[in-house]
């Protein structure tokens, strides 16, 4: 009898020892594998304790429920879980005018054109550099830019500048050089954004050819300083008759002469055609028609007509312009002082 009573006692203990096994051992099981929560949805911040693991299970107690496009972010630590929930929000891309909506929880403007599959080219400019962050409500334009050029010429009208002589009477004026006008290359740029013009975007003008000056020859001096050497002079007609190589002659004149010479055909401002005997002179003073006899010394010109006039005769710097057959001959003849004899 005492022996089975020891052995009941004996049990006892054990079931006892058992019991505080196993209590010990849910005890450690619940320390081990419940975990502290922090989770974070926008200004809402949570901390919960849980024994599920599962991202969804922790989001479904915390009541908080994904939109589409939503992030999870998530970090565990050995008796900690963190949880961000990122928010998608819209970001307008108008692309050459097309409307175009992402949704995204951060990133950048590029990141917003690869999820649009926009992909730029050279002509297109972006409202915002695509390396910027995006923002909730943000909006991104991207115009395609196009540029035209358009070139025109136009002249340029040459100027006149004046050289002044004294070896010429006042009143005198002849071309000394030819002025020649210049061109220039004016280039238009026109924008376009779109498709759309939208006006001059630069103007450039660039000298093609430079204009040349006209230069003007003008007499300074007056008639008496250039009588017998730019302008003529005569008698007064009423002693000056006589007779040379048998031709009866009522006036004499002297002067300086040039010589001319004109392509065959040629008409005089009489209107016949140049030619040798033909000589220009000022009609105010010896009039057209007039039978002339022209010397100089050591050369003779001979019988002429008045038949032609020009610039020199008509300002004076020359009694009569004498035509020749060719230039070499008006070159050799150059100017000289001669006497005119107005025949009977």
């Amino acid at each position: 009898m005492p022996k089975l009573k020891r052995k009941l006692k004996l049990n006892r203990v054990t079931a006892f020892v058992l019991s505080l096994a196993v209590v010990f051992t849910a005890s450690l099981f619940t320390v081990n594998f419940i975990k502290d929560v922090y989770l974070t949805d926008g200004e809402r911040e949570l901390r919960l304790r849980t024994y599920s693991t599962s991202t969804e299970s922790i989001l479904s107690k915390a009541q908080v429920s994904l939109q589409h496009a939503d992030e999870v972010q998530r970090k565990d630590s050995s008796n900690a879980i963190y949880i961000d929930v990122l928010r998608a929000f819209p970001v307008q891309i108008d692309y050459h005018e097309e409307s175009n909506v992402v949704l995204l929880t951060g990133g950048t403007v590029k990141d917003a054109l690869d999820k649009a599959e926009i992909v730029l080219n050279k002509n297109d400019v972006c409202s915002v550099p695509i390396t910027n962050e995006v923002y909730e409500g943000m909006s991104v334009d991207i115009d395609e830019v196009t540029y035209s050029k358009k070139s025109v010429y136009n002249e340029i009208e040459f100027d006149t500048s004046f050289e002044y002589s004294e070896d010429y009477p006042k009143g005198f004026e002849e071309i000394k050089s030819e002025g020649k006008n210049g061109t220039k290359k004016i280039t238009t740029t026109y924008k376009y954004v779109n498709g759309e013009y939208c006006g001059v975007s630069g103007k450039i003008e660039t000298i093609v050819f430079e204009p040349e000056t006209q230069i003007v020859l003008k007499g300074t001096a007056e008639v008496e300083d250039v009588f017998g050497i730019g302008s003529q002079t005569q008698s007064d007609g009423t002693d000056s008759g006589g007779v040379i190589e048998g031709l009866s002659y009522s006036r004499v004149l002297t002067g300086s002469a040039t010589a001319y010479t004109a392509s065959a055909g040629a008409l005089t401002a009489t209107g016949v055609p140049a030619y040798v005997g033909g000589v220009a002179v000022n009609p105010n003073v010896i009039p057209y028609g007039s039978k002339l006899y022209i010397v100089a010394d050591g050369y003779t010109y001979g019988y002429a007509t008045a038949v032609d006039t020009g610039g020199a005769l008509m300002s004076g710097s020359a009694l009569v312009d004498l035509y020749m057959s060719t230039y070499d001959e008006c070159i050799n003849f150059g100017r000289r002082n001669v006497t005119v004899y107005v025949l009977d």
